[in-house]
């Protein structure tokens, strides 16, 4: 067993730490909450090292940490960061920021319902620093000089923490109240008001993303009338953070797939783009080479694999001006297949590599969230992205959707 491990273990183990009682699952994602969220809402300069098997209740924070431009998180059960041991069960979130820095450690293995844990909680210590660089030796990366560039105060505070700890106990006590309060009541939620809920968001997020439609159009009218390119930049930053809250409103929806003609889904997104297309002098045509052929479905989520095709010509209409943007559509004997290509300037090498990573652009108004989105999209409908060609002739994205049986 490894020594990081070894030090979680003694730590989570400690007479003096947070183990007299258990905690639950639903307060351990409080507790994360409560750690992560001042960083998340002031988007506050920091590294965050997390190891989390399970992020239900969780995803909405840990997005908003991956797509901010000055936090750096590290997921140690990605295989290119984790540690050279596996930890079996143990779980941890260690941060470090100007503001503050904190260690987080619990693990399951004691537990054999996996309901319940012991804890072990610090913040603002220089012993955080210690378990960092336990997790620093055992790390596939070298983080150290990065982690030690934040300066918070790190002043070992026996009452700060023990008042924390007070907290964290209490926070858990009421959590169990509650689970107890919820099994009396026997409380389940009726299909027909989930039902409506969904319904209800998905209504308010169409009719959102349309007037945001609109307001970008717009933006780019005023900024050709009154060459104030930077309040427009502005007003379009606003729409893409608005954009990125209603992608993660829409993980509320289960995935919703049913079977469809592919065929039938492609003009809904080339009629949406129409219009804006014409703002830098393109025009968006949609060549369907199945016209009479193979009528072959495809199992997707016709809203997320929308999605998928939004984020594409999006960044295609981007990226050139006075061109065509076409889409094609064939089929094989096993996959659907969408080629989205523009004619404007090649992709260049160091770049291509890093296309599909969250967080990643080359524009200064650019959030790097479409195209690994769009991927994230395809996989849940079992579907895959590449980039196949950007040379002087064309760049092209493939899209390929697996088909269903013939009807």
């Amino acid at each position: 067993m490894s020594k990081f491990h070894d030090c979680l273990k003694n730590l989570i183990l400690s007479d003096d730490r947070l183990n007299s009682s258990l905690f639950s699952k639903k307060s351990i994602i409080s507790i994360i909450r409560c750690i992560l969220e001042p960083l998340a809402s002031e988007n506050v300069p920091s590294m965050i090292f997390h190891r989390l098997k399970n992020t239900e209740g969780l995803d909405g924070i840990i997005k908003r940490l991956e797509y901010s431009r000055n936090i750096d998180m590290y997921n140690f059960l990605d295989p290119d960061v984790a540690l050279k041991d596996d930890l079996i069960e143990t779980e941890f979130i260690l941060l470090t920021s100007s503001r503050y820095n904190a260690v987080f450690i619990w693990d399951y293995s004691d537990d054999p319902n996996k309901e319940t844990t012991s804890v072990y909680l610090m913040m603002n210590s220089k012993n955080v620093n210690h378990v960092f660089d336990i997790l620093n030796e055992n790390s596939k990366l070298d983080l150290k000089e990065k982690f030690y560039s934040f300066k918070p105060e790190r002043r070992e505070n026996e009452l700060l923490n023990k008042c924390i700890a007070n907290i964290v106990k209490n926070l858990n006590e009421t959590s169990y109240e509650n689970e107890y309060k919820d099994k009396a009541l026997n409380f389940e939620p009726k299909d027909k008001d989930t039902k409506e809920l969904k319904e209800k968001i998905r209504h308010a997020s169409h009719e959102i993303r349309n007037q945001l439609s609109v307001l970008d159009i717009y933006s780019k009218i005023l900024e050709k009338k009154f060459a104030d390119d930077k309040t427009s930049s502005l007003i379009r930053k606003s729409i893409s953070l608005i954009n990125m809250e209603l992608n993660e409103l829409r993980q509320f929806e289960n995935l919703n797939l049913k079977e469809m003609l592919i065929e039938d889904v492609i003009p809904l997104s080339v009629e949406m783009f129409e219009e804006i297309v014409k703002q830098n002098n393109n025009k968006i045509i949609f060549i369907n080479s199945t016209l009479g052929g193979d009528k072959r479905r495809v199992f997707i989520d016709e809203n997320k694999f929308l999605g998928v095709l939004n984020n594409v010509i999006k960044n295609a209409n981007q990226f050139t001006s006075d061109d065509e943007i076409i889409i094609e559509l064939t089929k094989d004997e096993t996959h659907a297949k969408i080629t989205i290509q523009n004619h404007g300037e090649p992709i260049e090498e160091s770049v291509k590599k890093n296309i599909f990573k969250t967080g990643f652009t080359t524009r200064e108004e650019g959030f790097g969230i479409g195209l690994g989105v769009a991927r994230k999209y395809l996989a849940e409908q079992l579907g895959t992205i590449e980039l196949t060609a950007s040379d002087n002739e064309k760049t092209e994205f493939l899209i390929k959707l697996p088909l269903v049986d013939t009807v």
